[in-house]
């Protein structure tokens, strides 16, 4: 059997058994020829773009902490407060949720543009 050397390659869109969009894997030449290449599933890749990439990605993180950081100082500095009927034992007559939460953020902050990201976990 001949061992043919693999190539790096940029996965365009999901493929069973190999990986996901996005991902960069290391493939034969055949199955790159057989199967990717003509269902426009990947695209060969250098060194170099995979490095540039790399830097981009690490960019766009390193924004998302940024923001995620001052979102966070901001959220500390608040206090808010939930009023809800209680029985005479103080159990509450239903419950205070993520949407409770998200709303009366809301209304403090004033609609700020993180409120509206599906990144908000609570």
């Amino acid at each position: 059997t001949s061992s043919a050397k693999k190539i790096q390659v940029k996965l365009l869109k999901y493929v069973a058994g190999t990986g996901q969009a996005g991902e960069i894997i290391m493939v034969t030449p055949p199955f790159f020829n057989n199967k990717l290449r003509p269902t426009k599933s990947a695209v060969m890749i250098t060194d170099e773009e995979v490095a540039k990439e790399q830097m981009e990605s690490n960019e766009q993180q390193r924004q998302l902490l940024e923001q995620a950081n001052k979102v966070k100082q901001t959220l500390e500095a608040l206090t808010v407060q939930i009023s809800r009927k209680a029985g005479p034992d103080g159990q509450l007559f239903g419950g205070v949720g993520p949407k409770l939460i998200m709303d009366e953020l809301a209304s403090k902050l004033g609609g700020e543009e993180f409120l509206g990201s599906k990144g908000v976990k609570i």
